[in-house]
């Protein structure tokens, strides 16, 4: 029997001369991934208020990443830490030979977390980092090793530092490229109403039956909806046989549950918040719906790849979703179900479950 050697689990690596070489990481890249040499690379720290909650974190992340990039066509990656953003730029100019791209990540964000005062090889030159309370504080990169004026000069450019900072550079130390916690932490850009139905036409539809919607409500003619109820189900029953025709019926029973589902403000809000979560993770939805102030997202993830307990929550800690439950949807895919709520308001118990079209 001829034994079979295991996939490689390698990653492109860009250098700062252009030259593209392999690198070791966890899990196989993608043909369009690709790693960032420390190099290419800026490094800042964005600090949030403590009255921020954690979406308006993501969003004064990304307004402060986009205020101080170093670059006229910045690339950025943004992470989350317990004490606002850790923020990565690079040059996308550099990057232009590679096009198109998948995953563009930093060399830095894959090396182990650390504590405290310390130098890492990196595949370029040596970056000097300080880490506190497990946040990444400052980082200050070199072509060659530290000189002790150098070291003084990266540890004074740390403001009141809890850990005190060796008199002398401390050796390099190399890492692995081992860890993919950074993944899980990403600030991704926010979701736009195209990411979540994946579909302009569709998009398009949905924001015509809630102005119409809106407009009903606006009449507050009950008659005029009943006599509308009644020319549907006429309809309906004299066209039952037309396959096409019964289609976009049952569409339209659905653009009304969706409108009837998303009139309160909060609802859209909810949304929004379980797409943004789903998107820091590197997952998307492939379906999703909000009915009897439940919402419920199928998801595309194998469960034994994919971080479910901090998707759930993630969710969970949502303004305006509560109560979120994972369940198994089928091979490689998974359903979470979690209740709409306003803010500062109690979580309604869970319904059972729902049947879905």
């Amino acid at each position: 029997m001829t034994k079979q050697s295991p996939p490689s689990r390698s990653h492109r690596l860009l250098l700062e001369s252009g030259a593209v070489s392999d690198v070791a990481t966890p899990h196989r890249g993608g043909a369009r991934d690709v790693i960032l040499s420390r190099a290419l690379t800026r490094f800042r720290v964005y600090r949030a208020p403590p009255s921020l909650n954690f979406f308006q974190r993501a969003q004064a992340a990304r307004v402060f990443a986009e205020a101080h990039a170093p670059f006229d066509n910045p690339g950025t990656l943004i992470l989350r830490t317990t004490i606002g953003a850790a923020i990565w730029y690079w040059d996308r100019n550099k990057l232009a030979a590679l096009e198109p791209l998948g995953r563009v990540s930093p060399e830095s964000v894959w090396g182990a977390a650390g504590e405290g005062w310390r130098i890492v090889a990196c595949a370029e030159g040596v970056a000097g980092e300080y880490w506190e309370a497990g946040c990444l504080q400052a980082s200050m990169w070199r072509r060659q090793d530290f000189t002790a004026e150098q070291w003084r000069t990266f540890v004074l450019s740390v403001a009141s530092p809890a850990i005190a900072a060796p008199a002398d550079p401390p050796p390099p130390i190399k890492l692995p490229l081992s860890s993919i916690a950074w993944r899980w932490r990403v600030i991704g850009p926010p979701p736009s109403w195209r990411d979540a139905e994946r579909a302009s036409v569709t998009m398009a539809i949905c924001a015509a039956a809630i102005g119409a919607f809106l407009s009903g409500q606006a009449i507050k003619s009950s008659a005029i909806a009943q006599r509308e109820e009644a020319r549907i189900e006429a309809v309906e029953q004299t066209l039952r046989e037309d396959a096409p025709v019964a289609e976009a019926i049952e569409q339209h029973r659905f653009l009304t549950e969706y409108a009837r589902a998303t009139r309160p403000r909060h609802v859209l809000i909810a949304a929004t918040e379980a797409q943004e979560v789903l998107a820091r993770f590197g997952l998307q939805a492939d379906t999703w719906r909000i009915s009897d102030g439940q919402m419920s997202l199928l998801v595309n993830g194998v469960l034994g790849e994919t971080p479910v307990r901090d998707v759930v929550r993630g969710i969970d800690e949502a303004d305006h979703l509560c109560a979120a439950m994972p369940e198994i949807a089928g091979a490689g895919r998974f359903e979470i179900r979690a209740n709409v709520t306003e803010p500062d308001a109690p979580c309604p118990a869970m319904a059972g479950p729902e049947e879905r079209g």
